[in-house]
């Protein structure tokens, strides 16, 4: 991937090349060189960069580089305690080198507000995906309205949760009327919805 592709995405770009072999500077080639890298610099940071003369007289040479990019990246504005639902208010966004660590963060905040924290975050620290949780929005016991869809009609039955639910998780929920029990799908709090 180009700077210029990387930019088109939002971010910043910038790099630091390593000891290029000598031999480098005394190598001609009679058309402009061709410059690939081993890996995307999304990815990683050390990079190895191919440059290659495909001339009557081909050559290459490897060069290490450090390839830096910048982006959003969402950290706590305070500590937050475990089990602290997130808010807007819990975070501020920084500009950071988001290809240097190998773990999931975030860049906007709206994917993590709502959010759980599975376990104390201490401030200034960077949000990442494995320290948060989707809230339950059903919990077993719980009263829920049951939406089913059938070919374009929608109908609505009361029943009861049979087990906790994220969002999008599907669910055991008994139909309160004819006592079946059925899978559905948490779609919101309080809302499972099941397709007939």
């Amino acid at each position: 991937m180009q700077q210029t592709e990387i930019a088109e995405k939002g971010y910043r770009s910038d790099f630091d090349v390593g000891n290029i072999d000598p031999r480098f500077n005394e190598k001609g080639c009679s058309i402009p060189l061709e410059f690939s890298l081993n890996r995307s610099p999304l990815t990683q940071a050390n990079l190895t960069v191919l440059a290659a003369c495909i001339d009557e007289t081909p050559w290459k040479i490897y060069i290490t580089t450090k390839f830096y990019v910048y982006g959003n990246v969402v950290y706590a504005a305070n500590t937050l305690p475990r089990s602290h639902r997130i808010q807007r208010d819990d975070l501020v966004v920084k500009e950071e080198a988001i290809n240097k660590h190998h773990y999931t963060s975030f860049s906007d905040v709206n994917d993590v507000i709502g959010m759980l924290a599975k376990r104390s975050i201490r401030h200034d620290a960077v949000i990442q995906a494995n320290l948060l949780q989707a809230p339950k929005l059903v919990k077993r016991g719980d009263d829920v309205v049951i939406m089913a869809s059938t070919h374009g009609i929608m109908i609505k039955m009361r029943g009861t949760a049979m087990q906790d639910g994220e969002l999008g998780q599907q669910i055991s929920v008994k139909n309160n009327q004819s006592e079946r029990i059925v899978k559905a799908r948490v779609s919101d709090s309080g809302l499972v919805s099941v397709t007939l």
